[in-house]
């Protein structure tokens, strides 16, 4: 599924144009003071600066110029980076897949996060495999043999980013239904992370073309949080499930 609009995405961007900038303004300006110096040292030699002088001159006004244009958009860049802070998904590629079980382990429970696991369990080296199991299945998307996408939840801060949890759709039997399912770990809770990630959980849903998600309302707290972020519940068979209409993706 695509994610071209990617917090994540954009912040490593932005990170490789601060760079760039930083790396041209320093070099413009080492070359500055250099053509300023030889056109110094000629001037020094008598009162005529000569043609190189000159040149020298020329070319140490041209690269300090364009070191002072380098800097302003080394600022720009810099007031860019601070903006790009929030809630991603991302992809749970390996590297990704490790930080989010050291955040599951660190920080949540295991039926929290491991489906069919139930509540009371405690993490073993056989429920870390299951986790790992389930999102290395997944990685084909919802158009795999899963029928289902996941992701990791980050917190893009302007210091670090963060997995703070995990993020999945799954196709559901009717047509252009999908069902989702969000866990945070606890020190991320209760700091509006859960609802900027639904938010961005509901625009990979339109990205994949559905018009409705619906999630388990299992729980006070989960249904609260559900209608917290714009879910009704309706009945689905005998039991009571969250849905939302998906936003129009224009």
């Amino acid at each position: 599924m695509a994610d071209a609009s990617s917090l994540v995405r954009r912040r490593r961007q932005a990170r490789q144009e601060l760079a760039g900038a930083r790396t041209q303004m320093r070099v413009q300006g080492s070359l500055g003071v250099v053509w300023a110096a030889l056109a110094a040292s000629q001037s020094a030699d008598g009162d005529d600066l000569g043609w190189t002088g000159w040149a020298w001159a020329v070319l140490a006004v041209l690269y300090l110029g364009l070191a002072l244009a380098s800097w302003r958009r080394l600022r720009r860049e810099e007031a860019r980076l601070g903006e790009l802070v929030g809630v991603d998904l991302v992809p749970v590629t390996e590297a990704v897949l490790a930080r989010l079980v050291a955040a599951a382990l660190d920080g949540a429970d295991v039926h929290e996060v491991v489906p069919r696991a139930a509540p009371g369990e405690r993490w073993s080296p056989e429920q870390v495999e299951r986790l790992r199991a389930f999102h290395r299945e997944r990685r084909a998307g919802l158009d795999g043999p899963g029928r289902e996408a996941t992701w990791a939840v980050v917190e893009v801060a302007e210091d670090e980013d963060r997995v703070v949890g995990g993020a999945r759709l799954r196709k559901a039997g009717e047509p252009g239904v999908l069902e989702a399912g969000l866990w945070l770990v606890r020190d991320a809770r209760g700091r509006g992370i859960g609802r900027a990630a639904a938010e961005v959980l509901l625009q990979r849903a339109a990205e994949a073309g559905a018009s409705r998600v619906r999630a388990a309302a299992e729980g006070s707290g989960a249904l609260e949080f559900l209608r917290g972020v714009g879910f009704v519940t309706v009945a689905d068979g005998e039991r009571v499930v969250a849905e939302r209409r998906v936003p129009d993706r224009t």
